[in-house]
């Protein structure tokens, strides 16, 4: 991963100022950047998809999975080199094919691990990523439009102004008219406070949506791997390379004192 300076959704920023930096503007980017790209790559990965499917009973359908599989990993990489906008780095690494022919690049690629993470992260996750998205960005494109509500409130045709509520033609309304520079004042002044609510959300949401993408678009973690390392990493007899059959305990540094025996 990169370094926290480089990010610019890390975590730590005073509270306040948050609104005024640079990360609600890029998680807005990264959110919305998903919502055309995201869409896109859903689409094409879901109907290469059932192509592929649809396929796979004649030998027609081993050369489509091959092809498949690799644009599948190649959306995952734009999702990979997206993260990148907001300075994170996420590594990919496939399993090489073993072996020669069709039919093994076909087995190794959809044996891998990984292809089958995109698939999740590119297919299956798309609607409740979609919907994250969705409203978060939603939210603070409007809170934003409220502090510069003074900019434009007069821009709005007609005699009623921008209205924000429930305003029926026959009874009680609720909510607030803003049509006079004074009403446009107060109200963009109460957006302004509720935007530093809106930045946290925004900024949150993209945070999540990382670690989403980086949890499933980055080389499966071994669970195995600290006892392999122990295992090939030399432990407290090291060999003596007088007697190469024999050992001998590794030197031991007791403050000032250096046993060797």
């Amino acid at each position: 991963m990169t370094s926290r300076q480089c990010d610019p959704l890390r975590r730590g920023r005073h509270p306040i100022r948050l609104p005024f930096s640079l990360a609600p503007w890029a998680a807005a980017g990264y959110l919305g950047g998903y919502l055309l790209v995201g869409t896109v790559l859903f689409a094409v990965c879901l109907s290469l998809l059932l192509l592929a499917v649809a396929t796979s009973v004649s030998w027609l359908g081993v050369p489509v999975l091959v092809g498949v599989a690799s644009i599948i990993h190649g959306c995952a990489q734009v999702e990979r080199l997206r993260a990148g906008l907001v300075g994170w780095r996420i590594p990919n690494a496939y399993r090489p094919v073993r072996g020669s022919g069709i039919l093994a690049q076909a087995r190794s690629r959809w044996t891998d691990p990984s292809t089958m993470r995109d698939c999740t992260y590119l297919i299956l996750l798309y609607p409740l990523l979609l919907i994250l998205d969705l409203v978060a960005l939603v939210l603070w494109i409007a809170g934003v439009a409220g502090v510069a509500l003074p900019l434009w409130y007069w821009s709005i045709p007609g005699e009623h102004g921008v209205q924000l509520g429930y305003f029926p033609d026959d009874g009680p309304a609720t909510g607030i008219k803003v049509d006079d520079l004074p009403t446009a004042l107060l109200t963009a002044a109460g957006f302004a406070v509720l935007c530093v609510f809106l930045a946290h959300l925004v900024v949150a949401a993209a945070r999540l949506h990382r670690a989403v993408a980086t949890m499933l678009l980055r080389p499966p973690v071994d669970p195995l791997a600290d006892a392999k390392r122990m295992l090939t990493e030399p432990g407290p007899l090291r060999p003596d390379p007088l007697h190469p059959d024999a050992f001998r305990p590794n030197a031991l540094q007791l403050g000032p004192l250096r046993l060797d025996k």
